[in-house]
């Protein structure tokens, strides 16, 4: 006997074999020649509020396909739970069965279950179950009886007068602005403390070192933004006008300011040069030489904050 063979017989024995090990059985007969297929069955098309209803829904997938269905209905009407089979072998492809139990949450009313559709992961083969329809009474009276209200089940409430409303959200606001009042004098105001310049200026730095500088507007756009921080700590740390200076009149300045700041001028040359052939020059440098800059403008901030400025010595 062939293996096609043995393989056909296997698929006719296993609904048997499945029934007898107390699973479920497939709902084909015989084995199918789809490539895909999809088949739908309820326990019931009437049932009231709350009941349960079991639908199974079996997919059978030729071997050679790959499908995902997960069948969804919409839980503003059913309370859902779903159990989902593992795959078994039947003909030439596998079946599962996915079992959902609903209890419809509106009444009385006639629910729709969606048409269910399974493709193959390429979009060749679909299959697809028809929409049914679920009628669903209530648990009062009948599956068909409508529930009505038995009447106002309390009185409205009399009317209020206008003058009463006002008077009550004036006192409302009165009493709110009182506390109000109230809590900011018995909280003071915190006190803004001002930043060193160079908290501000490693701070600035911190997120000018991460910046991209893939392209030439990039680079130009670091060394801008660098120069920047350095120019703005020069002027808020030794009262130089950095910011509004040339790099040559800056330098100049730089031999009458402080003697901490002259100490570094060779650096500061460096850096500023560096980044004047950024800007004007149309200089592109590479990574080692962004990392250089952006190291002399860290030490120099280190090294001249205000803390750690030697003091002077009086006589």
């Amino acid at each position: 006997m062939t293996a096609v063979a043995w393989r056909r017989r296997a698929t006719l024995l296993l609904p048997l074999l499945l029934l007898a090990c107390g699973g479920p059985a497939p709902p084909w007969r015989l084995p199918k020649t789809e490539p895909l297929d999809l088949a739908l069955s309820l326990s019931a098309e009437a049932v009231a509020l709350l009941e349960p209803v079991t639908v199974q829904i079996d997919l059978y997938r030729r071997a050679d396909l790959e499908v995902e269905f997960v069948p969804e209905v919409d839980r503003a009407d059913f309370l859902v739970e779903r159990e989902v089979r593992p795959e078994v072998p039947f003909g030439d492809g596998f079946w599962r069965r996915t079992t959902l139990v609903l209890r419809p949450r509106r009444g009385p009313a006639e629910l729709v279950l969606p048409a269910f559709t399974a493709r193959s992961g390429d979009g060749a083969a679909t299959a697809s179950t028809p929409a049914r329809t679920l009628r669903v009474g209530s648990t009062l009276a009948g599956h068909d009886a409508a529930v009505e209200a038995p009447g106002e089940p309390f009185p409205a409430p009399p009317p209020r007068p206008p003058w009463l409303v006002l008077a009550a959200a004036l006192l409302l606001a009165l009493l709110l602005g009182a506390w109000f009042r109230r809590r900011r004098r018995e909280r003071p105001a915190a006190a803004e403390v001002a930043l060193p310049p160079h908290v501000k200026a490693q701070r600035a730095l911190q997120r000018l070192r991460t910046a991209p500088r893939a392209t030439a507007a990039q680079v130009e756009a670091f060394y801008v933004g660098v120069s920047d921080v350095l120019r703005t700590y020069l002027e808020e740390r030794f009262g130089l006008r950095a910011p509004e200076r040339t790099t040559e009149e800056f330098l100049r300045d730089l031999e009458g300011g402080d003697q901490l700041a002259r100490e570094h001028r060779a650096e500061l040359e460096r850096f500023l040069r560096q980044c004047d052939l950024v800007k004007f020059a149309a200089a592109v440098p590479g990574e080692v030489e962004h990392l250089a800059t952006f190291a002399l403008a860290e030490a120099f901030v280190e090294a001249t904050r205000g803390d750690r400025a030697p003091a002077e010595v009086r006589s």
